[in-house]
């Protein structure tokens, strides 16, 4: 007969504790080995985790330090948060910067994103027609050509790759 997973009620499970309580934590839970190494999912480590929705005055989930320290040695599958960066590890381990826009940024088909001088992510909008991608004081930006003419319209192998500048 399964055991229901719940949490054991006073003056009436006699005897049974124990079996609910390890129903209940089996339901998240790995099953704990004494013999193994502490912290692996095989020694009562989590299964899953749900986290429940915020609400309009808590977050969900929030990492407490603006300036934590990151571990000394990247970790396959953690997520840390420094200095205003949130980073996961893969598993070769290679610490990884997450990219991130600022809350209602939009972006439009063909625009880039670059970090700028201060190592913020914003977006450079698509140039306009005619306009070559360049870099001016070490940033991205589009400029049309002085005196540049190009040949449109053309048909074949000629338009295969005719500019003429």
């Amino acid at each position: 007969m399964a055991i229901e997973q719940r949490l054991p009620v006073v003056n009436s499970d006699d005897g049974v504790w124990g079996d609910d309580l390890n129903a209940f934590l089996s339901k998240e839970h790995y099953n704990a080995d004494a013999t193994l190494t502490p912290g692996t999912s095989t020694n009562g480590g989590h299964k899953t985790v749900t986290i429940q929705a915020g609400t309009g005055t808590a977050a969900p989930l929030t990492f407490t330090s603006s300036a934590g320290t990151l571990l000394s040695t990247a970790a396959p599958g953690a997520v840390e948060f420094s200095t205003n960066k949130l980073y996961y590890t893969t598993t070769t381990p290679t610490r990884m910067t997450v990219a991130a826009f600022p809350a209602g940024t939009t972006v439009a088909g063909g625009d880039l994103h670059y970090a700028d001088g201060t190592g913020t992510l914003v977006t450079l909008p698509i140039g306009g027609t005619n306009a070559v991608l360049t870099v001016i004081g070490g940033l991205p930006s589009w400029v049309i050509p002085a005196g540049s003419t190009y040949n449109y319209g053309l048909t074949g192998a000629i338009a295969a790759g005719i500019v003429n500048y």
